[in-house]
């Protein structure tokens, strides 16, 4: 079973203006002074994914502002990498992470599964164990899960309730009185079926700005597995968040990095 990795990588990232008022989240620098080239996000979402199994194609979806300045780091890298321009030039007219999605799977092979990943993610887990999990709830599609630390800081993502065969029952977007503490992340295994079930969300009209609605969606018309990743994860969405990063991220072993 081949896999395509899709990076999505689109958006204009407001909340962290003015840091990515010229630059894309995913190329701001991570902790690596006197480094040369510097440690990006990118570069460690990239490592992550290198270590896939069965990995045929790597697609980062991107708009039309910051094309340029990925393909500048793919040749900087000699990256494996293909850039798809979405052709967006502002969060007004951008397609959404369903749009951008849908965009790339017109483009792939229709017998290759899809891993999903959202580049503001920063994990230390195995993208290979997600898979070889995620796998045993095929054709179903799987979510990676983190457990948080408190029902509180929970209230910051969506979360899911899971049965004991860890199909997913229950998907809240921030919810201030969350069901669990098991936060979904923007890592999600889509076999190969799915490309008819993502262009159906669209055309009945859904949202397609967050991933998180598409999970929801999903769960209400059948099966969907989380997949419990143990370790380190990173929400790269504000300047708060981007520091302790920047802070942190450094001192993981590498080890632990996969």
């Amino acid at each position: 079973m081949p896999i395509t990795a899709v990076l999505l990588s689109a958006g204009y990232a407001t909340r962290l203006y003015p840091l990515t008022k010229r630059c894309p989240k995913a190329l701001l620098r991570l902790g690596s002074k006197g480094r040369q080239p510097p440690r990006v996000i990118l570069d460690e979402v990239v490592s992550s994914v290198s270590r896939v199994p069965q990995l045929h194609r790597r697609i980062l979806v991107t708009n039309h502002r910051f094309a340029g300045r990925f393909r500048a780091w793919r040749r900087a890298r000699g990256a494996d990498l293909e850039v798809l321009d979405d052709g967006t030039t502002s969060a007004r007219t951008r397609l959404g992470a369903i749009g951008d999605l849908l965009l790339a799977a017109r483009t792939i092979d229709p017998r290759d599964d899809l891993l999903v990943i959202g580049t503001d993610n920063l994990f230390s887990w195995s993208l290979a164990s997600f898979i070889s999990a995620a796998r045993r709830h095929r054709p179903a599609p799987s979510v990676a899960l983190w457990r948080a630390p408190s029902r509180n800081a929970a209230t910051q993502f969506g979360v899911v309730t899971r049965n004991a065969r860890s199909r997913i029952t229950a998907f809240v977007e921030k919810s201030p009185q969350p069901p669990s503490r098991d936060v979904a992340l923007c890592v999600y295994y889509f076999p190969s079926a799915m490309r008819g079930t993502i262009r159906q969300f669209l055309e009945e009209g859904e949202r397609g700005d967050a991933p998180g609605y598409f999970i929801g969606w999903l769960v209400r018309r059948g099966p969907v597995y989380g997949v419990m990743m143990r370790g380190t994860w990173y929400d790269i969405g504000t300047p708060e968040a981007y520091r302790t990063v920047v802070r942190e991220w450094p001192s993981q072993p590498v080890g632990s990095r996969q």
